[in-house]
């Protein structure tokens, strides 16, 4: 939702949203919710074939985001018709959306276990809910992956940021606030 008002409604740029995530209770309905608020298409996808043709019918649109459901390691099975469906949809840029209060084995696990997705950049939410960011410096380094986005807080769309390298350094250091500060638009690379 927050990136489609940043980057969709504010440089008014026509926007659809797609829900593969059946799994979680009331996700789709959330969504739908926050949809309808923000004057947004919105559909939900029960398999791959659905999915291919939504997209396919929201070709014209500028923005069409694909919400996908968060698999825990014992349900990774239930992963591969969708994790197929991006392997033969290249054009798809797949962020990874990880939690920055997690410890880094768990963080390295999780990016191990949706490498099937072959994400391209890394989103890290709660950044609002930790001090310690080393983290993330880890899970970059192993992956390879750079940060795109950072989640701040749950204010729509105010606690969404690009990636900055100036802002991660200053995050990892702990010589900037948590929250608030202005962005560039450059994403923060792996070295």
């Amino acid at each position: 939702v927050k990136l489609a008002v940043t980057h969709g409604l504010r440089c008014r740029r026509p926007v659809q949203i797609l829900s593969a995530d059946l799994y979680r209770i009331a996700a789709a309905e959330q969504l739908r919710s926050y949809a309808a608020i923000l004057g947004v298409g919105f559909q939900t996808a029960e398999t791959g074939l659905v999915l291919a043709q939504q997209l396919e019918e929201h070709r014209g649109k500028e923005l069409v985001l694909i919400d996908t459901p968060g698999y825990g390691a014992r349900e990774m099975d239930a992963a591969q018709e969708l994790s197929e469906f991006f392997l033969n949809n290249p054009d798809i840029d797949t962020h990874l959306v990880l939690t920055a209060t997690t410890k880094t084995s768990d963080l390295l696990a999780a990016a191990d276990r949706y490498a099937i997705f072959r994400p391209s950049k890394l989103v890290f939410t709660r950044c609002d809910e930790t001090e310690a960011f080393g983290q993330m410096v880890d899970v970059c380094y192993h992956t390879g992956l750079p940060v795109s986005f950072l989640g701040t807080g749950q204010q729509i769309p105010e606690d969404f940021e690009a990636a900055a390298s100036r802002r991660l350094a200053q995050m990892v250091l702990g010589t900037g606030s948590g929250t608030g500060m202005g962005m560039e638009q450059s994403a923060w690379a792996a070295a």
